[in-house]
């Protein structure tokens, strides 16, 4: 075990560590402007939920975790089932698909500004090319929310994609040779065999995108920084401005555990609900 030792240090110092401390500061009125701090028990989460900006942010993430999620879901899916159609492998076509996820937040955040500038973006002269007009899309509340899905479901469906289309391959193709000769039409074949065979395959990887989705904040900060107007300000950023810009360290704690246990929750019931409908 004794070479374990060093991994395990490290994890307690970068992880768990930070973790209980987190959890002890929420407790507490900690201020990083202040030396004096004392135990407040469960005030600090009372003041976030009633926290009017508090509870902006938690709208606009679920409006953003549910928009982008199940866009990046159903555009995965079609994905999966159009390749697995296909003769052949494709895996130079695989490999285009994914260069995206591959790409750092933080270039996605300014690639995407840049094809969203007003004097110069592709998307906005494509926009007026077809007749939008001129849209406003980083500087209307509406549109900037419309940006931050759209940039997000560009570099993460690729993800959902993969994911999917590795468990439609597994699927047994007895079950499929056996509709096709009962002549079942392909909605009945996608809703009565296809669909809850892959509820599990589904529920991991609504679970891992939701886990990824939640943690959003680079790409987000480089495009609109939450704005304008805090119409894009998700629950990573309130968390950041309350923790490192007002060095509110018990109030970015209290947000942190209130969005865990939120997210929890959520994956819980994914879970379930995934794995039931596997049998």
């Amino acid at each position: 075990m004794a070479f374990l030792a060093p991994a395990l240090l490290f994890i307690t110092a970068l992880t768990i560590y930070p973790l209980f401390y987190s959890l002890w500061a929420s407790f507490t009125d900690l201020r990083l402007t202040s030396p004096v701090w004392r135990y407040v028990g469960f005030e600090t989460y009372w003041l976030s939920l009633t926290n009017d900006i508090f509870r902006h942010s938690l709208a606009v993430t679920a409006v953003f975790l549910v928009t982008a999620v199940g866009l990046e879901f159903v555009v995965g899916f079609a994905l999966a089932l159009s390749f697995k159609k296909m003769r052949g492998q494709h895996p130079i076509m695989r490999a285009l698909l994914m260069l995206p996820v591959m790409a750092t937040p933080v270039s996605v955040g300014l690639i995407w500004k840049l094809m969203l500038n007003s004097d110069f973006g592709i998307i906005v002269h494509a926009g007026s090319a077809i007749g939008l007009g001129d849209v406003h899309w980083l500087s209307d509340t509406t549109m900037a929310v419309v940006s931050i899905i759209a940039m997000d479901v560009w570099q993460w469906t690729p993800f959902m994609f993969l994911i999917l289309l590795a468990g439609l391959e597994g699927l047994p193709a007895d079950l499929f040779e056996a509709a096709e000769i009962d002549g079942a039409k392909r909605r009945h074949v996608l809703f009565g065999i296809t669909l809850p065979l892959m509820a599990p395959i589904i529920a991991v990887a609504l679970v891992f995108r939701l886990m990824f989705a939640i943690a959003t904040f680079d790409s987000v900060f480089v495009l609109t920084k939450g704005g304008p107007a805090l119409s894009t300000d998700l629950m990573t950023l309130f968390i950041q401005r309350e923790g490192l810009m007002n060095l509110n360290v018990a109030s970015a704690s209290a947000a942190s555990f209130l969005v865990l246990i939120v997210a929890f929750v959520v994956i819980r019931v994914l879970f379930k609900k995934g794995f039931a409908g596997a049998h």
